[in-house]
């Protein structure tokens, strides 16, 4: 899309970024859907083959659902922009376990990029005002 085009050109990690936004999203859906952290778990891409877009997935993590990402899809524009707000207002510099690191990543927790996930995050909610 245009606006992961411009994050690109900005020299955004966009792999770092949405794997950022990613974690710290599955530590606040616990708030907008009534789950655990380990309830729900996620992936994200810079190019999905599907979409052909940077694309994250937030997803139950039992077989046949719960609910729980519907939930939190009903609600995303509060639960993203709690996310960005949880991120913003963590004190660290690089990212830490209170805002975008988690306990439960297959990938070591690397690459991630917190300012980048901010950036994402408020383009992405620019976007759905």
């Amino acid at each position: 899309s245009s606006a992961t085009a411009a994050l690109a050109q900005e020299g955004l990690d966009l792999g770092g970024a949405a794997h950022a936004a990613e974690h710290a999203s599955i530590g606040l859906l616990p708030l907008f859907a009534t789950c655990d952290r380990w309830d729900i778990g996620g992936v994200s891409t810079e190019l999905h083959p599907d979409t052909g877009l940077l694309t994250v997935f937030v997803y139950d993590g039992h077989e046949g659902g719960a609910g729980f990402a519907e939930r939190g899809y009903a609600r995303a524009v509060d639960w993203l922009t709690a996310t960005r707000e949880a991120i913003l207002a963590c004190e660290c510099e690089r990212g830490c376990p209170s805002c975008i690191q988690s306990p439960k990543c297959g990938n070591g927790n690397d690459p991630l990029d917190k300012a980048g996930a901010l950036r994402m995050l408020a383009v992405l909610l620019s976007a759905h005002p």
